[in-house]
């Protein structure tokens, strides 16, 4: 049982620094891959040759790929696919974290390795998929846990929904290790103004879904529901 053990050691993978600061007092757990799920899993296995892990979860924004998804709605998906891969998350932890939020999505999350910005692509992905949320760092954690026999799971929140394009601007606006990038946001703005509301649209679903994040974080504990199923 979780609750035997002294300190669980629960690494949480996140993309951004901004992620980073909503999951908060994690000791030197999380582990920030900046879009790459390469970094993801280097810095996983650093972790756990530490000390071993007990848990992976999967935490921060997503891309929406399934209509009606809007900025701030919760993912807790069953399964995260990957090119020709799959991977489950664990029932027990997955249903509480699903708990945790109302009416957060259970479908199943798309690993990808490059940003998917526009509509019409999310709209392809979920038809082909049948994903409701794509990240860019799930996929890493999921294959990690798995070749580690690690209990693994997602709790994402939507930021750009399945409608809204993604203005090159915000996609410049950080650097591989995650942190935000301001000098390279104002490069693409003096090169292209008109992205200016997109820009600022963008920002403010990113909001919502950060505020969607904290509150979920709150609900979950210090161990993200992971001491209440195992």
């Amino acid at each position: 049982m979780a609750s035997t053990w002294e300190q669980p050691r629960i690494a949480i993978v996140v993309g951004m620094k901004s992620e980073a600061r909503v999951v908060g007092g994690a000791d030197g757990m999380v582990v920030v891959g900046g879009g790459s799920a390469a970094r993801v899993e280097a810095g996983l296995a650093r972790l756990h040759e530490a000390a071993p892990l007990h848990g992976i979860l999967s935490f921060g924004v997503a891309g929406g790929l399934a209509p009606g998804l809007r900025p701030g709605d919760l993912v807790a998906p069953e399964i995260v696919l990957s090119g020709a891969d799959s991977y489950a998350c664990h029932p027990g932890w997955t249903r509480r974290l699903a708990r945790s939020a109302a009416k957060a999505s259970q479908g199943p999350l798309l690993g990808v390795d490059e940003p998917i910005d526009a509509p019409e692509r999310k709209r392809r992905l979920h038809r082909e998929t049948g994903a409701v949320a794509v990240d860019m760092e799930s996929h890493g954690a999921a294959r990690f846990a798995q070749g580690k026999g690690l209990p693994f799971t997602v709790f994402r929140a939507i930021s750009d929904p399945m409608d809204r394009a993604i203005p090159p601007a915000a996609l410049a606006g950080f650097k591989p290790d995650g942190s935000a990038d301001a000098f390279s946001v104002l490069a693409a703005l003096a090169r292209s103004p008109t992205q200016t509301a997109a820009l600022i649209r963008t920002a403010l679903d990113a909001r919502e879904a950060l505020a969607a994040l904290l509150g979920g974080r709150r609900r979950l504990g210090r161990l993200f529901g992971f001491d209440q199923f195992v």
